[in-house]
């Protein structure tokens, strides 16, 4: 028998996505977790999306705000934060799709001293033309309750990339209202950032260690689609220091967590002079050349630069190219790197 004792909001942020609607209301309706709130916040979307929502939504538990004006995804999930009454809310992302028992596993770790955050495991689905070419599993070394070993979970979290998403946990409702835990406009990395500061409050926390939501990857053409941010990098690069920050703040760094950290500067840097060469930058190729020197003699990234003997996996093959010295051999494999993710987006997932 499953038990009802929890309920649980999920506010689906919908903009432009009519062709996933029906997909997701569907499995509202027949999934077995029976105690829910659903809250559709309609942000002004340019396609049928709002008159979709009007002709398939008929279920007492579920409703629909409309924003007067576009607001994006942030503020959205404010408003829909702001009009939930259950006891804990989640942010899944109306294109994706979820394991049929996913609120029930939820709803059996919130019964379990109600911690603060509920953390499912993913399955990323590769998508062309909605056929799925590749599936990859998501999922941490922890499973369950988290108390003893807080940091070590913590590390694991963000190692696996679980710890930066939102659409794949569940808050505790009255804690992100008492705390004032909002989401912040940002071009990227607002989940991150919105996690930074719920995890910086809690001890406590729990793991599903299942792949129970289902994160679409859908391909434009031949490529994966991904927007351009010319501030990348520093976004990214401040994603670090805030995650280095609250490590420090639960406990002192260990050798894994300087090891990961390194790792995973090296990696967002690589990623940002790939993303330099798109045809949306304004960098030239002595630009991007001075850009690379510049980040490799800069002393804000001492921390990192002095420790490039921590670097392992596949990048400890290329680690000798992280010098100013070797720029130029940094963006023939960043070249490299972006003709594989353009011909061949499969295998760079799979490489990744």
């Amino acid at each position: 028998m499953i038990m009802n004792n929890v309920k649980i909001s999920l506010v689906f942020c919908c903009y432009n996505v009519s062709s996933y609607l029906d997909d997701i209301y569907s499995w509202l309706r027949q999934q077995p977790y029976e105690n829910i709130e659903v809250v559709f916040v309609e942000d002004c979307s340019t396609d049928d999306t709002k008159d979709k929502l009007y002709s398939i939504v008929n279920d007492p538990r579920m409703r629909i705000i409309e924003n007067k004006k576009n607001m994006g995804l942030s503020e959205s999930r404010n408003i829909g934060l702001s009009n939930v009454t259950g006891e804990y809310v989640g942010f899944p992302d109306p294109d994706d799709m979820f394991a049929n028992d996913w609120l029930v596993n939820v709803a059996i770790a919130a019964e379990c001293k109600r911690p603060e955050v509920i953390i499912s495991g993913m399955r990323e689905d590769y998508e062309n033309d909605n056929v799925i070419e590749y599936s990859k599993d998501i999922v941490s070394n922890y499973n369950g309750l988290i108390e003893d070993g807080f940091e070590v979970a913590l590390l694991d979290l963000e190692r696996t990339m679980l710890f930066g998403y939102m659409n794949n946990k569940l808050y505790k409702t009255d804690f992100l209202i008492r705390n004032n835990i909002i989401c912040k406009t940002m071009a990227l990395k607002e989940d991150f950032d919105f996690n930074i500061e719920v995890f910086k409050r809690i001890d406590v926390f729990y793991i599903i260690n299942k792949p129970v939501y289902f994160y679409k990857k859908r391909r434009n053409g031949n490529t994966l689609t991904s927007k351009f941010v010319p501030e990348y990098f520093d976004i990214h690069e401040k994603s670090v220091f805030a995650f280095i920050e609250l490590l420090e703040n639960k406990s002192e760094l260990t050798n894994e967590a300087q090891e990961h950290l390194v790792n995973r500067f090296y990696r967002y840097f690589l990623s940002a002079v790939e993303r330099n060469m798109d045809e949306r930058s304004t960098l030239s190729l002595s630009e991007q050349n001075q850009w690379i020197k510049n980040v490799l003699n800069n002393p804000r990234y001492a921390y990192f630069l002095s420790r490039n003997q921590l670097i392992n996996g596949k990048f400890r093959y290329v680690s000798f190219i992280f010098r100013p010295q070797a720029s130029v051999l940094l963006i023939i494999l960043a070249r490299f790197i972006k003709m594989i993710k353009n011909r061949s987006p499969i295998l760079f997932a799979k490489l990744k």
